[in-house]
């Protein structure tokens, strides 16, 4: 008997086929200046943090990605930056189809900028 997959599993399956394509282009941020790479960093960071994350943050994490790279693409200002050691993150924050999202992007050591979180704040 053929076991059903869960909410979880489903929306993990969609959401990688964005991620994937969202990969191979990338994004251009007018806020920062910059392409912004999407790596399996972003997505390693999603499914399984150093924070234990419930499926329920899962689920809302992977289906806010379509709105995490509209973000990226038309902010023209980020809302958040810090450093910690050789990363510097940057965040962008947006009220978007009804709910509250953060963006973060990271840069180490002064190279590359890549996508890292999407947070669904509401």
């Amino acid at each position: 008997m053929a076991k059903t997959k869960s909410r979880l599993d489903k929306t993990t399956i969609k959401a990688w086929k964005f991620y994937d394509t969202w990969r191979k282009t990338g994004s251009y941020s007018p806020a920062l200046k910059d392409k912004i790479k999407i790596t399996r960093l972003g997505w390693d960071h999603l499914l399984n943090p150093k924070k234990r994350r419930t499926k329920v943050q899962k689920i809302r994490r992977l289906e806010a990605l379509p709105l995490a790279k509209k973000l990226i693409e038309n902010a023209t200002t980020y809302q958040e930056y810090r450093q910690k050691l050789d990363i510097e993150y940057y965040a962008f924050v947006a009220e978007m189809e009804g709910k509250r999202i953060k963006v973060v992007i990271s840069r180490k050591n002064k190279k590359d900028r890549a996508f890292l979180s999407v947070i669904v704040l509401r």
